[in-house]
């Protein structure tokens, strides 16, 4: 027997050569404390990148505006570190004006920055311990520049009228941002890994309404952009009067700034709106039942807002939230069939989609000099959205499972769960004839010729001797041992 004729098994970690995988260098491994010099690398980045791109892009934004107006520039640091905490939604306070009302378009895209910086930097496979570093890494750069904002602002404090904000609001801010970032960025990469660490197990009913929530958000959001441009276009004439305080082609160029800015806000004000919610604006107030007189500030982006008394036909607007809804409750009643799950789901849409309007109303509003308090009225968009949502996903839910069961047991019927081996199994001419007729198709497969030799990894050669020839069976031929659990399940011959 040649000695070639031996049946080889694989060793895990060989690679497929068959070589037996080398040890690993012995010594004691680094723990969670110390992570590998590449890997400290990319947390270093993490940490850095976004702080610094930030705050290079925030220092020639102060300087070029303080040339532009011809101010002093002994004053530039402490409107640096200003203009970082208010980036970051921490309220200020001059003199005796408090402003607590800030843009979120700076918000946004330093949140969207560190999120895309963290999900660049997340393992294949991480570790709980790996996934703390780099939360760690997210939160380190902003706290750290916080902290030096701060400082800066008190030693500013006998040259400008800035107060120093409260350190646990500015921490506070800073902390919530990038836990989102961080959270944002590495649920867009291994979303199963951070699902592992929720201690409970989480139901398929809740997985499909957050995903259906996330998509309710969106739609909320681009009905409400949607409104705001057509009130924009429909008062243009009072976008004369929103420059009246303008006297230089510089306060134009500042003033457009600085409403598209705050153009997030006033989107999200007009999704408070469209639910039936009030927004205020100090002593006054706008909805779609009504409009009180106040002092509003004179702003381009504030165009958009209505004026005199309310019309009867702003109430066909509330069809738009619980057309949302309904839209909602119509896709999770298909990709859900009938499974009792499918109510759960519409509720945990409905709720998480009014917990994200409550923290984008609560980003979007807040103190506004003498004008006061402005933002959407909190208690009344929560019970009105989740209301129109709630309402809207339950009527297009059932309505989905009554005139639409049959598209929904399409889909279920070719669920991707069921089917997670369909790469292994290819749609072959071979496969098919396999399933036709098995004996007829193992017999077309074993008659060869007599002096074919198979060749397994250039390490496995058998002889077999042709079925039917005349060749007598000799001593020569070599038994090989068939291991069946190294083979696929798909593969195995029938009657063997």
């Amino acid at each position: 027997m040649s000695s070639r004729n031996s049946l080889v098994r694989r060793t895990p970690g060989s690679g497929g050569t068959g070589e037996t995988a080398t040890a690993p260098p012995s010594g004691r491994e680094p723990g969670w404390w110390a992570p590998s010099p590449e890997r400290a690398r990319t947390l270093l980045l993490v940490a850095a990148r976004p702080t610094i791109t930030a705050l290079a892009a925030t220092v020639v934004l102060v300087l070029l505006v303080m040339l532009t107006t011809g101010t002093d520039l002994t004053s530039a640091p402490a409107a640096v570190a200003a203009t970082w905490l208010a980036a970051h939604q921490v309220p200020l306070t001059v003199g005796r004006t408090t402003l607590g009302l800030l843009p979120l378009v700076p918000t946004a895209v330093l949140v969207w920055l560190a999120a895309r910086e963290c999900a660049r930097a997340v393992p294949k496979r991480p570790t709980s311990i790996e996934l703390g570093w780099l939360v760690g890494a997210v939160l380190a750069g902003p706290l750290l520049m916080t902290a030096v904002c701060l400082a800066v602002t008190g030693d500013a404090a006998g040259v400008t009228p800035l107060e120093t904000p409260g350190p646990i609001a500015a921490f506070g801010w800073v902390l919530v941002l990038y836990l989102g970032a961080a959270a944002a960025g590495i649920s867009s990469r291994a979303w199963g890994s951070l699902c592992a660490l929720v201690p409970i197990e989480i139901p398929e009913w809740a997985v499909l309404g957050a995903r259906a929530a996330r998509r309710t958000v969106l739609r909320m959001l681009g009905c409400a952009a949607l409104a705001t441009v057509i009130a924009f276009f429909a008062q243009l004439s009072r976008l004369d009067g929103a420059y009246q305080q303008a006297h230089d082609p510089t306060d134009v160029i500042g003033m457009t700034l600085l409403s598209l800015l705050y153009l997030p806000n006033v989107v999200i004000g007009a999704a408070g709106i469209l639910s039936g919610a009030t927004v205020l604006f100090g002593a006054g107030s706008v909805g779609l039942f009504g409009v009180t007189g106040g002092h509003m500030p004179v702003l381009p982006a504030l165009i958009p807002v209505p004026q005199g008394p309310a019309s009867p036909w702003w109430s066909v607007l509330l069809l738009v939230p619980l057309a949302v809804g309904v839209l909602a409750g119509i896709e999770l009643g298909r990709t859900s069939d009938d499974r009792p799950g499918a109510p759960w789901a519409t509720l945990t849409c409905a709720a998480l989609s009014t917990f994200t309007f409550l923290i984008l109303a609560i980003l979007g509003s807040g103190q506004l000099g003498a004008v006061g308090w402005v933002g959407v009225d909190l208690l009344m968009l929560v019970v009105l959205m989740v209301t129109w949502l709630g309402f809207g996903g339950f009527v297009g839910m059932v309505f989905a499972r009554r005139f639409l069961a049959g598209h929904a047991e399409d889909y279920d019927e070719y669920d991707t769960d069921d089917y997670e081996d369909d790469d292994y199994y290819d749609d072959t001419d071979e496969h098919d004839d396999y399933a036709d007729d098995p004996v007829e198709y193992h017999d077309a497969a074993v008659e060869v010729d007599a002096e074919l030799v198979t060749d397994l990894d250039d390490d496995l050669e058998v002889s077999v001797a042709a079925a039917g020839s005349d060749t007598e069976p000799t001593d020569e031929i070599v038994d090989v041992e068939v291991v069946e659990s190294d083979l696929p399940d798909g593969d195995k011959t029938p009657g063997r």
